[in-house]
């Protein structure tokens, strides 16, 4: 029986099953490697989520209120997500914020109040979900209204289960926020479609008091965000001389300062992780040249039979892209474990599905560089240290 001709690829592969020791430690440091980029990964993912929701629930960079309504405002309880004040003027006057370059976003806030059988007031809170990024955040569970026209979310003090009445009308009950410590926490929300339902209903409840409003044209509260907060004064300052009949004010220095630290813990979580990576990416590179050292023989022998260093180079690559492979399932692997386990933020959380597979294939390339650039490497050394044998020897 004639034996099949013995390849490249078939050297390689049994030049892997031949050396048990020497490819289950690398392939542990392999597996160790990629395991470490992913987990260091995810995590910074996972934080990176949670401090940029922490930082999006410090609210507005400004916020601007028709003139004269502030004085209607205790200053004690005037927030940057918005402070109910029973005073409204037409957005026509903020026609000059879209000047500002400064400016990122804009969102309105429109309120208006029932009466509570207590005889205290219920402040009903209109806002515009496609521009809206301050009530967001606080929504229990995370950011994503989807409120229906004629549902509701409210504060987390409102007794309401499923409904709450609104001028004698009931609401389904679709969301509710965390807890604020504000006025806002004792407040219905609902889209400026449904107010313009719920102002139907105060006129016909005989509440006059809101029958000119208008939630399409009209403010009691419009919200700035700002690209930079380094320029909430400037931002300010143009506002209160440039747009008329309006009066801006802006965030504490205190919520900037608390964005600023946000910001910085990410990054010195990210670079944490890179430097992990980095420790463990060096580990494995100094186990490469350990075990190619021990080959000097064999790489010898190769050269005395007549490979090329070129053929002798294709050949570690294609024995190093199998263990490197293996190893970067492996540590995948040991990934997946942990997110079962639920060690790590896990799809649905900070980590979905797509993010998680996109997350592994480029660890996995990462892993089949660096093994690719570390065998080579290695490999120079070691053909170097036998090459001197070699002339030693004659």
């Amino acid at each position: 029986m004639t034996a099949l001709p013995l390849t490249l690829r078939g050297v390689a592969l049994r030049s892997v099953r031949a050396h048990p020791v020497r490819t289950a430690v690398l392939l542990f440091a392999v597996a160790v490697q990629a395991a470490c980029a992913l987990i260091g990964l995810t995590l910074v993912e996972g934080v990176g989520d949670r401090l940029s929701l922490a930082e999006q629930r410090l609210g507005a960079d400004i916020a601007v209120y028709p003139t004269g309504c502030l004085s209607k405002v205790d200053k004690a309880r005037l927030l940057m997500l918005g402070t109910p004040v029973d005073c409204n003027r037409k957005r026509s006057s903020l026609g000059r914020l879209a000047y500002n370059d400064d400016i990122g976003a804009v969102t309105h806030q429109l309120y208006i109040a029932d009466t509570l059988p207590s005889g205290e007031p219920l402040w009903i809170v209109g806002f515009e979900p496609e521009t809206d990024f301050v009530l967001s955040p606080w929504l229990e569970g995370g950011p994503g209204w989807a409120l229906a026209r004629g549902e509701a979310a409210v504060g987390s003090s409102v007794a309401a289960s499923s409904e709450v009445a609104l001028f004698q009308r009931d609401h389904p009950v679709a969301a509710r926020l965390m807890e604020t410590g504000s006025a806002l926490d004792n407040a219905v929300f609902v889209t400026m479609e449904t107010l313009g339902d719920v102002i139907r209903d105060s006129v016909a409840a005989g509440v006059g008091a809101y029958a000119s409003v208008d939630p399409g044209a009209d403010y009691s509260a419009a919200l700035v965000r700002l690209g930079d907060r380094d320029r909430r004064q400037a931002v300010t300052d143009w506002i209160n001389l440039y747009v008329r009949k309006t009066t801006a004010v802006k965030s504490e220095a205190s919520l900037a300062g608390a964005a600023s630290g946000i910001r910085g813990q990410l990054m010195a979580t990210a670079a944490a992780a890179v430097g992990v990576w980095l420790l463990v990416v060096a580990a494995l590179a100094v186990v490469q040249a350990v075990l190619m050292n021990e080959r000097r023989g064999e790489l010898g022998v190769w050269r005395v039979v007549g490979a090329s260093p070129a053929r002798v180079a294709r050949l570690m690559a294609r024995e190093a892209l199998l263990v490197h492979a293996a190893g970067a399932c492996a540590g995948t692997a040991v990934w997946a474990a942990l997110l079962l386990l639920g060690a790590l933020p896990g799809p649905g959380g900070a980590v979905g599905p797509a993010r998680a597979l996109a997350n592994a294939a480029v660890v996995a390339a990462a892993s089949l560089i660096a093994g690719a650039v570390g065998t080579r490497a290695a490999l120079r050394r070691a053909q170097r240290a036998a090459d001197g044998r070699m002339l030693l020897s004659v």
